[in-house]
């Protein structure tokens, strides 16, 4: 018998300077049996540093070939689509190839798999015109391994996000590491 996913909530005080977007919401996730706390960080601050009205958790490990996080318009078309920790360079490409003007991106809060990702990059044709815009964002591992030390299932955060760092605040402990996005692209030409 399978065991069951447990839920978690966080109450997230969102302030985004460079988008300028200031929320207050309560966000609740399944956490897989088989889901590592660092995962679940990862999922949480990329909705808050991705942020989009329509942005929604996938349905988790359970289902392998969804997202982490996705949104979609009124008519159903992927519009953004966000993979964290584990994403492959070869599915993300194809996926952008396959939706034409949806945002693709790939996060990590490990460098040694953030390096493997860029590697395999480096494989891909230059992209395909009308192709979909594929990114690749680093957390400050530090930071990811700090916020999944706690593992309640009720947990109260402020983040903010400003340029390319985070400030976090979770439990009274005042948090922050940067935040780096990279344009897959430049791997996939040679220019990085």
């Amino acid at each position: 018998m399978a065991l069951p996913s447990t839920r978690r909530e966080f109450r997230i005080a969102l302030s985004h300077v460079p988008r300028g977007i200031t929320r207050d919401d309560a966000v609740i996730l399944a956490q897989h049996p088989s889901e590592s706390e660092e995962h679940v960080v990862l999922r949480v601050l990329a909705r808050c540093f991705l942020f989009e009205e329509s942005l929604t958790f996938g349905p988790g490990l359970s289902t392998p070939d969804a997202a982490d996080l996705w949104a979609h318009d009124l008519t159903g078309r992927l519009t953004l689509w966000v993979e964290c920790g584990t994403a492959d360079a070869e599915e993300l490409v194809k996926l952008a190839q396959r939706h034409a003007g949806a945002q693709v991106h790939a996060v990590f809060g490990d460098d040694r798999r953030a390096g493997e990702f860029a590697g395999q990059l480096r494989a891909f044709k230059e992209p395909r015109k009308g192709e979909s815009a594929l990114s690749l964002w680093r957390v400050d591992p530090p930071l990811v391994r700090a916020l999944a030390r706690s593992q309640a299932r009720r947990q109260a955060w402020t983040v903010t996000v400003l340029d390319e760092h985070l400030y976090c605040e979770a439990e009274g402990e005042a948090l922050d590491g940067p935040l780096t996005r990279r344009d897959c692209n430049a791997y996939r030409n040679g220019t990085i």
